[in-house]
């Protein structure tokens, strides 16, 4: 005759919990799970869309040399002459026009981090990447840099500014998207919070059975011995009395 009581819901053997028994557990333990997730889930909701958070859209401009100009030399000194060139004079300020920045200069331009690339074909160019309190502000002013910039370099080609031998080619390679950049960022929190509620949750669960010292049904008969149940002998106690 086996006892009802039983240490842990490692079944009084000592052995490791085998899969059967974690699901079984998790299952009988199902509103702690979810109520875990949603509440991962909510805080994570509250912290990507509070207000005060930041946003950063990419867009990338590719530069080239024209008419034999700047071939020889190293792509990514060629991209920095060219940038030299064209942020010369008032560039910022015909961004902050374009973008429809109202506020002062100075944070506008510590919210840009302009990076220069080279990918292994040989393409070179820039990546500008712009934190805005919106999608649309960070899409917007990345856009705009892109923008202003490549209308910059064409004026320099008409002009023959920077020492009258610059000649580069420049086109927006990529527009910065408002949807897709604020969209992906509330779909990774939101993975990574439902992740975190059935760790959380899971480990509650798995805690709390090791606590229980009884047995709850059958199933739990089961898997503490190891052996089908070939029968049940109701519970009258609570009638008796």
């Amino acid at each position: 005759m086996a006892s009802t009581n039983r240490r842990g819901w490692q079944r009084g053997r000592g052995e490791d919990p085998i899969l059967p028994e974690v699901l079984y557990v998790l299952w009988e333990r199902r509103l702690l799970v979810v109520g875990a997730v949603l509440a991962l889930v909510f805080v994570a909701a509250v912290f990507g869309l509070r207000p005060d958070r930041l946003y950063t859209a990419e867009a990338s401009v590719s530069v080239t040399p024209q008419e034999g100009v700047g071939t020889g030399e190293d792509p990514e000194a060629f991209v920095e002459e060219v940038l030299a060139g064209v942020t010369a004079r008032d560039f910022l300020r015909d961004v902050m026009r374009e973008a429809g920045w109202t506020e002062g200069p100075e944070e506008f331009r510590e919210r840009f981090d302009v990076e220069r690339y080279q990918d292994s074909d040989g393409a070179s160019g820039l990546r500008v990447r712009f934190s805005g309190s919106s999608a649309e502000e960070a899409s917007r002013s990345a856009n705009a840099y892109a923008e202003v910039f490549v209308d910059r370099v064409q004026r320099l080609n008409d002009r023959r500014l920077a020492g009258g031998s610059l000649a580069a080619g420049a086109r927006v390679e990529k527009y910065a998207s408002p949807e897709s950049g604020a969209n992906y960022h509330l779909l990774l929190l939101a993975v990574a919070a439902t992740v975190a509620g059935v760790i959380v949750g899971g480990t509650a669960a798995l805690l709390l059975e090791s606590r229980t010292r009884s047995w709850r049904d059958a199933r739990d008969a089961e898997l503490t011995l190891r052996a089908p149940v070939l029968g049940v002998i109701p519970d009258y106690s609570s009638e008796e009395g």
